[in-house]
């Protein structure tokens, strides 16, 4: 732990380059955020975070304490080079939680709105912050049981899908109804289309398995993935409407399960790279498709604190 306050933007952006997602941008991009961000001092007892009041802003710890209490329990103790309230911030989420110094304590800190500014103009800056959020929800979704916090669907609920490889109209319109893609304009679901590529699976072909790249997301259009964690300890099924592989390959890390086809899958392939490309076209879209990547994410960790209060 530091004893001394990092009290230049040079030394700032160094804090801010030490800790995940951040340690992967270029030092002009690290040197935007410490523009917009401002030191903060918080004496021993005094309270960062007011229960029942959204986060507006993100802290970095640069020295000393803050404990995190989600639903009045203790969460997590967050010490120098560790981020506080990310995804509550950028969902404006956060009501339950209460943060304190519990020693003296500077951070720094960036309003929701900076982040945002910036994430619109440096895109690169925009797949970092997504890829930091991807990590948290895929611990989140390590937590949360045997099912991973999947709902179960129903053997019979997948409808069939029978459009050819470049049917871009049909296949516009299934993407167009899938819950996860809300709010993403025709013409983006168009060009994703044109870019991706059907894929076929008979039962028990696998689609990946624990630990390959992840390069790709699949929408499922029809059928039904068997997925099993890298440790054994989940298992969970994805149906018709949702999406594979979406998390890993945001946060640039390997599949941490495996997907098998337990009926015959139709699907919907895109890498993440051309995926990446379409919404850098459509910056508008990009920072809407991130808030409710975060506030999808932030019902996770609240389920998470809800059911295992002993923190993270």
């Amino acid at each position: 732990m530091p004893t001394d306050v990092a009290a230049t933007p040079i030394e700032h952006l160094l804090a801010l380059k030490a800790v995940q997602p951040f340690s992967s941008l270029p030092p002009d991009d690290l040197a935007l955020l410490v523009e917009r961000a401002k030191p903060r001092t918080l004496d021993a007892g005094e309270v960062l975070v007011e229960k029942g009041v959204p986060l507006e802003s993100i802290h970095l710890v640069l020295a000393g304490r803050l404990e995190e209490h989600r639903d009045g329990q203790r969460w997590a103790i967050r010490e120098p080079y560790e981020l506080v309230g990310g995804v509550d911030a950028l969902a404006r989420t956060g009501e339950h939680l209460m943060v304190r110094a519990t020693e003296p304590t500077q951070t720094l800190e960036l309003e929701r709105d900076d982040l945002l500014e910036v994430c619109q103009d440096r895109f690169g800056v925009l797949a970092t912050v997504a890829a930091g959020v991807a990590a948290m929800a895929i611990a989140a979704r390590r937590r949360l049981g045997s099912s991973a916090g999947f709902t179960d669907p129903s053997a019979d609920a997948a409808p069939p899908f029978g459009a050819r490889e470049g049917d871009v109209a049909e296949i516009v319109a299934r993407l167009h109804a899938i819950a996860a893609l809300g709010g993403i304009p025709i013409h983006t679901l168009a060009y994703a289309a044109a870019e991706s590529e059907l894929v076929t699976l008979d039962a028990g072909h696998a689609l990946w398995r624990a630990g390959d790249p992840a390069d790709h997301v699949v929408l499922v259009l029809s059928g039904r993935l068997a997925c099993t964690s890298d440790d054994g300890r989940q298992r969970f099924a994805l149906s018709a409407d949702e999406v594979a592989g979406a998390l890993d390959a945001l946060a640039l890390a390997p599949r941490w399960y495996e997907a098998t086809a337990a009926t015959r899958v139709v699907g919907l392939r895109l890498r993440i790279a051309t995926l990446l490309d379409v919404l850098e076209d459509d910056p508008d879209t990009a920072i809407g498709a991130l808030i409710r990547f975060a506030r999808a994410t932030a019902r996770l960790v609240a389920e998470v604190a809800r059911t295992q209060p002993a923190g993270v």
